[in-house]
């Protein structure tokens, strides 16, 4: 699995654990999108073992605002 396609599924992970800050991010709700990072954030960093570079942390919130920007379900 590629760098790229494990930030993106830590992503998907971390939208599909804390659905009410993924809600609260489509929503503009305040603090929500913070706090969703923070969880990626930390998700990531505790897979790689290490502290994430600038660039990493950047690719986590790309991938987490995609994520959650997503509807529920859209898939199905």
């Amino acid at each position: 699995m590629s760098d790229a396609e494990a930030i993106r599924e830590i992503a998907r992970r971390t939208v599909a654990a804390w659905p009410d800050l993924a809600e609260g991010t489509r929503t503009a709700r305040p603090k929500a999108w913070g706090a969703l990072a923070a969880h990626g954030v930390t998700a990531l960093r505790r897979r790689l073992g290490r502290p994430l570079t600038e660039a990493e942390r950047r690719a986590m919130w790309d991938a987490l605002w995609r994520a959650a920007r997503e509807e529920p379900d859209a898939d199905r």
